[in-house]
């Protein structure tokens, strides 16, 4: 593989914005995040409770309860998990779950909360693949304090939670896979663990090569599943409104690994904000969605008019195609 292969297919921290420096860096500072990607998705909604302030200290874990029922059909995402990039196309927002890491996610919202985001960029955005966004080491340091960008321990995986569905146990890349609140997971019941999947629309943070180096830098996935990078990076969140926002960014020069030539407007971040309490809620639907049961029975088994060959069925699905959905509604 060389060099620019490599890069088109890693995440990175690319310093300063002349070419040379970008390139040298490729070699140097790939924020690993090993995203081969290609997928459908579909996007709906989920349940919520009471919100809570979104002011928290950036390394911070922000005590969570079990905020929805393990039966029901939506989960409400709370005011102080929702959050939105104004774009020049457009607004996306993300829902965050502070179950699938507690750090990444407190250090994310102050990153918000403190203004760091706006008029950054999507300086790296690679087609079928991801769109990066944050500073690449361009920001003024002194405006911030130390704490809110020095590096984040790793959270590739956490303690599997009480509100977790399994949906397939025939998964190529983990011994079961499901659903946490609506956001796609993978799950070890053996090991007690579950981690967030890189399906389409998946936030997670960029790192160097190093584990514990994620500090400021984010991604989105806006192709095809990587999922050979789950266990790997720090999963955050998923994109509840706005990934045809995502599709219309410019795309970077693949001989550097998708970073563009040159930051326009419309690659800017123009804001980010945490939701106020008094905003429109989002919900993600969970698997117990009857919707949802029907969608995924009729991956198993086609079971529907157009298909006429089913030989190798009932088959296993992949919840990164089989995603639950997202809506500004429970319906």
């Amino acid at each position: 593989m060389t060099i620019n292969q490599l890069c088109a297919s890693l995440p990175l921290t690319c310093s300063k914005s002349q070419h040379a420096k970008r390139f040298s860096v490729l070699r140097t500072s790939i924020k690993a995040l090993c995203l081969l990607s290609l997928a459908n998705f579909s996007f709906a909604s989920a349940p919520q409770t009471n919100p809570v302030n979104s002011q928290i200290n950036s390394d911070a874990v922000e005590k969570t309860t079990a905020i929805a029922s393990n039966t029901a059909s939506w989960y409400q995402v709370r005011h102080s998990n929702t959050v939105t990039f104004k774009t020049a196309y457009g607004d996306v927002v993300i829902a965050l779950h502070p179950a699938l890491a507690p750090k990444h996610v407190a250090r994310f919202k102050s990153l918000i909360d403190a203004g760091f985001y706006n008029e950054q960029a999507f300086y790296r955005v690679v087609d079928g693949f991801v769109a990066q966004a944050g500073s690449n080491d361009t920001h003024d340091a002194s405006k911030f304090p130390p704490t809110l960008l020095k590096p984040i321990n790793a959270e590739f995986t956490q303690p599997l939670n009480s509100n977790v569905n399994v949906v397939e146990s025939k998964d190529m890349f983990a011994p079961n896979t499901g659903f946490l609140d609506g956001f796609p997971v993978g799950i070890d019941q053996s090991r007690k663990e579950m981690w967030g999947l890189h399906c389409p629309g998946v936030v997670a943070f960029a790192r160097n090569s190093e584990k514990d180096t994620a500090s400021t830098e984010f991604y989105i996935v806006i192709g095809q599943a990587p999922r050979h990078l789950d266990r790997n990076m720090s999963v955050v969140g998923r994109v509840v409104q706005g990934m045809d926002i995502l599709q219309k960014l410019p795309r970077g020069n693949l001989d550097r690994g998708g970073v563009l030539d040159d930051i326009t407007q419309e690659s800017k971040i123009k804001q980010a904000f945490v939701h106020a309490n008094n905003a429109t809620p989002y919900f993600l639907q969970t698997p117990h969605h009857e919707e949802y049961k029907k969608r995924a029975n009729t991956g198993r088994n086609l079971d529907n008019p157009f298909f006429h060959d089913n030989t190798y069925g009932p088959r296993p699905i992949d919840v990164c195609y089989y995603q639950t959905k997202t809506s500004n509604k429970a319906w």
